[in-house]
């Protein structure tokens, strides 16, 4: 999975349109296309930022490198989920917010 696969698995997973996303980064839904489609690559300040907004670790986006992806699969987006609600709770627990 590239990492533009999984800042759109990752989004869709939250339930966030791309042009909120892109809105909430100052930045077009153009350029955030190109990213989720690996014809951008993103500056590191972009991807803090990103990973900020989406309320995940920035290692999270590079969780899946390397693993082939035909598309995504239900289950995978069901995983995802399910680990997002696990850092959601740790976060939680750490700032008590």
């Amino acid at each position: 999975m590239t990492l533009g696969n999984a800042i759109k698995l990752i989004r869709t997973a939250r339930g966030i349109k791309q042009r909120e996303l892109a809105s909430q980064l100052s930045v077009s839904p153009n350029y955030l296309s190109l990213v989720e489609s690996g014809k951008r690559e993103p500056s590191l300040s972009f991807l803090n930022r990103l990973a900020e907004k989406l309320r995940i670790p920035i290692a999270m986006l590079f969780v899946f490198q390397g693993q082939p992806i035909s598309g995504v699969q239900s289950n995978d987006v069901d995983k995802l989920k399910d680990l997002l609600l696990q850092i959601d709770r740790l976060v939680v627990e750490r700032t008590g917010t």
